[in-house]
């Protein structure tokens, strides 16, 4: 009976830890879909300014600056959300099983 209790215990602090998980991977969510807002803006300015006849060399220099920047971020951002949804689901299955158990 103490061990039923201790593990009742483990499978409600778990529960815990896992809805608290769920709940700031959907603000992460929310910051993420914000950063590709802001992203899409950037790119539509970049995307602007190339077809923009452009004279100073300084201009184009910082403009490829930028470009190169927003596609590093990009990527980084689609690598961390591809890890973040495979860490959810293993914490996920993590708990469905210790439910079963």
């Amino acid at each position: 009976m103490l061990a039923s209790a201790v593990i009742k215990v483990a499978i409600e602090h778990l529960n815990s830890t896992i809805l608290g998980e769920i709940k700031l991977h959907r603000n992460m969510r929310n910051d993420l879909e914000n950063m590709k807002m802001t992203l899409e803006s950037v790119d539509a300015v970049l995307r602007d300014a190339e077809r923009e006849s452009i004279k100073h060399r300084s201009m184009l220099l910082w403009l490829k600056q930028l470009k190169d920047a927003a596609n590093d971020i990009s990527h980084m951002l689609e690598d961390f959300e591809d890890e973040t949804d495979l860490n959810l689901v293993c914490k996920i299955l993590i708990w469905s099983l210790s439910i079963l158990i």
